[in-house]
């Protein structure tokens, strides 16, 4: 069986196994690409009003539809955790996965909100702007040189891949270099290569948190 076909049979016999269990509601299977998405009863959307009028918990909503509808696995998980112990928001294709939304223009929110996400030992970050015109490339870049010189990150940063969705797009994935010591990042899908130029990394900087 070839390797898409694996994925697309596996995700359906979660989807299938999820249905049947009363903890997990939203089971859904997307035909087209084969994803597949559900959400734990203990889940917890957060309920304060961002910016732009919506409830923050909607983001998370928004952010597994179009994961799922690109073909990813999308848990939300449940949130009751031990006093004390950060943990994410769920899994996607069995990385733990922590949902950000960038709500604003300044300098450290996509920093800030990669920090935060390490601290609840996420493996993937999805990050959305609800409004595409705060996404660019440019801050991408400047958050994941922010994050890499941080010394918060040392020692704790499980953190292996991001991805970028800027409203109901994915416009980017990235993955980080598997020797932890290089502090860079690889584009592997994006803005850039849908312009026809190769991958590129970005290094570490000198800049302080």
């Amino acid at each position: 069986m070839r390797s898409e076909d694996l994925r697309r049979e596996e995700n359906y016999q979660e989807f299938l196994r999820l249905k049947q269990n009363a903890d997990y509601i939203y089971v859904t299977y997307d035909e087209k690409s084969g994803g597949m998405s559900a959400v734990h009863r203990l889940h917890k959307f957060d309920k304060q009003v961002g910016i732009n009028g919506k409830r923050r918990g909607e983001y998370e909503l928004q952010a597994m539809i179009v994961l799922m509808k690109k073909g990813h696995r999308v848990l939300l998980g449940s949130e009751r955790s031990t006093m004390g112990i950060k943990i994410c928001d769920g899994h996607i294709d069995d990385q733990r996965m922590e949902i950000k939304a960038i709500e604003g223009d300044g300098t450290w929110a996509v920093s800030t909100k990669l920090l935060n996400a390490t601290k609840q030992h996420a493996q993937c970050v999805v990050l959305l702007f609800p409004d595409k015109q705060l996404y660019s490339e440019f801050r991408i870049q400047e958050g994941l040189r922010l994050y890499n010189s941080s010394p918060q990150i040392e020692n704790i940063s499980e953190l292996e891949s991001l991805i970028v969705i800027a409203e109901d797009l994915i416009v980017s994935y990235w993955n980080r270099k598997a020797t932890p010591f290089e502090k860079e990042w690889l584009i592997s899908e994006g803005l850039r290569g849908q312009n026809g130029a190769g991958p590129f990394t970005i290094p570490p900087s000198d800049a302080k948190l």
